[in-house]
């Protein structure tokens, strides 16, 4: 029998978890500690080193992870898995803290002597639950229950692990001989383990043995030392493991050989979770090919080709990338990676993506592609025109849009035929002028650097590519701004009638230096209209997205939990781009981008 403290042993410190990773002495002082590697790596002082000495090393990266402890410092008790259940279910002393209750006054007519009318006190209050004993009949009967969760309950099974067997040969280590949770909750089809005392991937497979039910397991948060089955164990466990379709390891901190290797003993498997486990990239070792979707959020891939292990999943659908620090589709050393036609839906949001290229290329990674989020990037916070004009988050979701031709979808909302042509034409455009303003010889490259321009062309005309000729900085003509103003409707209503409507459009090159004040005098004297009542619209010809509502219906219920002030569920269509020019005394030169303008005088409404 081993120790009762060793080496890779599961604790747990007033409900923080942890594992020991050192036992012995420490140097300049008097007796014996333990160094332990908290599961919650801020919890600690140091990553396993002291007065200049390393005394172990810590699975995660973080250089608050571990603390040294006294021996003898109290535990929490662990417990068995049917102990965790009554506790969970059938206890009245459990709390949890996500379900909420509503209490009244307890008449304290009742006999107290009786246990099923022995008072609740909460914070030394006498309450009642209301159906109360209705409640505690149904928790009771633990017969009954179908979603199981019993995380953080401080749960071992010690009779499954190797190490109570190691003077034992037997091929099977975990007994086979038990029903004690079977006879518990024999109905379950949903169990979660999650940040318990496990030390051995038999303790799960040995309470997943008895549930022959189950669809769905999660074991998030628990760190197993030892993985490894012998191959009448695995053969169990393909069995106990026959029926489950989704399974969830995140933050277990396993080497991807070890999730692949575990994903190989559920046949049914369709749904991995591995999400928060330290990965910069994933071996060559292949997960089993019945998954359908895929998670690896908040882990630390830089590129595409760090993921390359998984172009060979004939049958993966989903592939959600969130949060990781991804800003490349390849590395100098990697190739670009190619994932099957079958993967359609990419979740790439609060990445680091900077730039169009990586866009462009999502096409030839992912063939399949036709929904795709990608929000929460940099590449959408500094958007410029080539004129220098800023772009909004609107013009980016278009620009993203008509880049990526197969899309249905874009940060959950449904892509309409209209919507795409608007996209496009505005695409177009900025092609057109990024064209004209790039230095002269320069307009192949910046062509090439938009792969989709030949089609677009096709599709809707090529657009006029003239360059901007260059103007010296100093000369007059750099200091003008060539406008063309015509009258609106509400402005031709109201032009004076000693304009007899002779003058509905006046061009003029008129300093950038002008106020608007100065600029309203001019326009309303030409036209007959007040100043005051002159309202002036810049007609940029750019065209921009409209947003309209929301559709609730566009939210995949899947990731309903996403962030509240998320503005990526849109349905837009495009209009010309138009700015007001306000009165005051800003300069004209300020508002105008470029040397040329077309405004539209418009009357304000009295």
């Amino acid at each position: 029998m081993a120790h009762t403290l060793y080496i890779g042993k599961r604790l747990s410190f007033d409900g923080q978890l942890c594992t020991v990773r050192y036992s012995g002495e420490i140097t300049g002082t008097k007796g014996q500690w333990l160094g332990v590697e908290w599961d919650d790596p801020t919890r600690g002082k140091h990553s396993g080193e002291h007065g200049g000495i390393r005394y172990f090393e810590c699975s995660s990266k973080q250089p608050t992870a571990g603390s040294f402890v006294r021996p003898t410092r109290k535990i929490d008790p662990p417990r068995s898995f049917v102990e965790a259940l009554k506790a969970k279910y059938a206890s009245e002393d459990f709390e949890d803290p996500d379900v909420k209750i509503v209490f009244t006054v307890q008449d304290n007519t009742r006999d107290r002597s009786n246990p099923q009318n022995r008072p609740i006190r909460i914070s030394g209050k006498e309450v009642e639950e209301v159906g109360f004993d209705k409640i505690r009949k149904q928790l009771a009967d633990l017969h009954e229950l179908r979603i199981i969760i019993l995380d953080g309950l401080c749960m071992s099974r010690p009779t499954a692990r190797r190490l109570e067997h190691a003077d034992e040969t037997a091929a099977d280590i975990w007994p086979t001989n038990f029903t004690d949770i079977k006879e518990a909750c024999p109905k379950a089809i949903e169990l979660d383990l999650s940040r318990n005392l496990f030390e051995e991937w038999r303790e799960v497979a040995s309470i997943c043995d008895q549930l022959d039910k189950l669809r769905s397991l999660r074991v998030d948060g628990n760190r197993f030392n030892d993985t490894s089955l012998t191959e009448t164990e695995r053969q169990r466990c393909l069995k106990a493991f026959s029926l489950i379709r989704t399974l969830k390891l995140e933050n277990t901190l396993l080497p991807w050989e070890e999730i692949a290797s575990i994903s190989m003993l559920f046949p049914a498997l369709t749904t991995l979770v591995a999400s928060s486990n330290l990965y910069c990239t994933l071996t060559p070792h292949n997960l089993t090919p019945t998954i359908t979707d895929l998670t690896l959020e908040e882990n630390t891939f830089k590129a595409l080709s760090d993921l390359h292990a998984l172009t060979s999943l004939p049958n993966l659908q989903r592939l959600i990338l969130k949060s990781n620090a991804i800003q490349d589709t390849h590395t100098k050393d990697s190739t670009l990676p190619i994932f099957p036609q079958k993967v359609t839906e990419v979740d790439l949001s609060y990445n680091e993506i900077a730039s169009w290229s990586f866009i462009d290329a999502l096409e030839t990674v992912f063939p399949g592609l036709s929904s795709l989020r990608v929000s929460h990037n940099p590449l959408y916070t500094g958007l410029q025109a080539a004129d220098g004009r800023a772009l909004s988050a609107e013009d980016g979701y278009m620009l993203t849009l008509a880049r990526l031709g197969s899309l249905k979808t874009l940060n959950y909302s449904p892509i309409i035929e209209k919507e795409r042509l608007n996209a496009e034409s505005y695409y177009l455009s900025i092609i057109a002028k990024e064209v004209n303003f790039s230095p002269e010889g320069m307009r192949e490259q910046v062509l090439r650097s938009h792969p989709r321009y030949e089609w677009l062309c096709e599709e809707y005309g090529e657009p006029v590519l003239q360059r901007v000729d260059a103007v010296n900085p100093n000369s007059l003509a750099a200091r003008l701004i060539r406008f063309k103003f015509y009258l609106g409707e509400s402005a031709k209503k109201a032009a004076d009638s000693r304009n007899g409507g002779a003058i509905e459009v006046l061009e003029a090159e008129l300093p950038m230096s002008l106020t608007v004040y100065s600029l309203l005098g001019i326009v309303g004297k030409t036209f007959g209209i007040a100043p005051w009542k002159c309202r002036l619209v810049w007609e940029t010809g750019d065209w921009m997205p409209s947003v309209a509502e929301p559709s609730a219906q566009a939210i995949d219920e899947r990731d309903s939990d996403s962030s509240g002030d998320e503005s990526e569920v849109r349905r837009a269509t495009s209009n010309v781009r138009e700015v007001e020019i306000v009165a005051g005394t800003r300069l004209v030169g300020t508002c105008i981008d470029g040397s040329e303008a077309v405004v539209r005088v418009e009357a304000r409404s009295s």
